[in-house]
């Protein structure tokens, strides 16, 4: 018999570090020694209510393979296990679901789960981006922006989407992350400054990719009695899982993600959750190139394959709309590497909470996360969080 777990504080680096990574002022050890103690001054807690502690890093961007070391700053990693998880892009998401099975199998009380800033290791992330690909098939051809722009433009010939529906989606993202002090850009931009801006790789403009941001996340979870011991209104994990598919790409048409709606699918019957649109009240999804946002609507079953384009131009998912989708600005907005995947879960949290301040959704009772990881998306994870066991 599993236990009840839910997730009882979550904390942030300092709004200063949401920035381009080139101009961060905190170390990584800083980071995580800010964005740890928030989230356990949030939880109500001190380190040594802490059995466990998820270190989510894509090791090659972390510029170490010591990764553990930063979580010896709050003075843990000394008495308690310090477990490393590596899925690429989801591994904040990951996190959260390694924990989830600790604490639900009753292996331990209470978890940590920290996210780090991916990029401010390394003199120049791009470069190391551009090396995901498979060495001897796919890299001379499949780099960091042709990761976004060849399933976007996949997605385009077979759904009858526009560059005004994809910057329609991006002023969306801009006008919410103008919300959020955690948010890296964070000026606003309308529907024509996305499409002025310039071209990268078809069909992507620039203000329809991702920064590469600076920035870390925490959460302190626990299990159903603990949780009540440090919280009176613990947001609990209703299903959380994973799905990955083979390294290699080349066999695949990469028009929308058919694995994150088999995972979609199956974490929807194991929740009860009959129609996604009516079911949740806020969502957060992995978006760091903004065709993948309406990707994810159809995936995660908003809308049926092809048809998420109406769901942006009724505005639907906008922040008024009747599904509000990355109201925190989304990935678009802030990507920090392996803290932009456990954000997504930090922000259903604190909207369930509550306690999202400006970008709050009145009455959030449930949400669902999802984040994307791997070149081409081979990682998919999703987690479902409600105010109600």
């Amino acid at each position: 018999m599993t236990r009840d777990v839910g997730a009882i504080g979550v904390g942030y680096s300092d709004p200063s570090t949401f920035t381009d990574y080139r101009m961060s002022t905190m170390s990584k050890e800083e980071q995580a020694f800010e964005a740890i103690t928030a989230a356990l001054e949030h939880a109500n807690a001190d380190p040594d209510d802490i059995d466990v502690a998820l270190f989510c890093t894509v090791d090659g961007f972390e510029g170490t393979f010591r990764v553990e070391r930063t979580l010896e700053v709050p003075g843990m990693g000394d008495d308690i296990p310090v477990i490393s998880i590596n899925t690429g892009g989801t591994a904040g998401g990951s996190g959260v679901k390694v924990a989830y099975e600790y604490l639900a199998s009753g292996e331990y009380d209470t978890a940590l789960v920290y996210g780090s800033p991916s990029f401010d290791s390394v003199v120049e992330a791009q470069p190391v981006m551009n090396t995901n690909a498979d060495p001897l098939f796919e890299r001379n051809f499949v780099t960091a922006i042709q990761m976004g722009a060849l399933p976007s433009s996949g997605y385009m010939e077979i759904s009858g989407a526009t560059l005004e529906d994809f910057a329609k989606v991006a002023a969306q993202n801009y006008k919410n992350a103008a919300m959020n002090p955690y948010a890296h850009r964070n000026e606003g931009k309308t529907v024509e400054e996305v499409l002025d801006s310039p071209m990268v790789c078809w069909p992507l403009r620039r203000a329809m990719t991702c920064p590469v941001s600076s920035g870390a996340a925490a959460m302190v979870m626990a299990e159903e009695d603990t949780a009540y011991e440090h919280c009176d209104t613990p947001v609990w994990v209703e299903d959380i899982d994973s799905i990955s598919n083979t390294f290699e790409t080349g066999y695949r048409t990469m028009d929308w993600f058919p694995k994150l709606k088999t995972l979609a699918d199956r974490v929807y019957e194991r929740a009860g959750v009959e129609d996604p649109l009516e079911d949740f009240d806020v969502v957060e999804t992995f978006n760091p190139y903004i065709p993948f946002e309406m990707i994810e609507y159809e995936a995660m079953g908003f809308c049926e394959k092809g048809e998420a384009k109406h769901l942006v131009r009724n505005g639907v998912t906008a922040r008024d709309g009747k599904l509000p989708v990355n109201v925190s600005g989304g990935t678009l907005a802030t990507n920090s590497g392996i803290c932009a995947s456990l954000s997504r879960h930090t922000e259903v949290v604190l909207q369930l909470m509550d306690e999202a301040g400006e970008r709050q959704i009145e009455g959030a009772e449930r949400g669902a996360v999802q984040s994307w990881g791997a070149n081409l998306g081979q990682f998919q994870q999703m987690a479902i969080f409600s105010t109600s066991r």
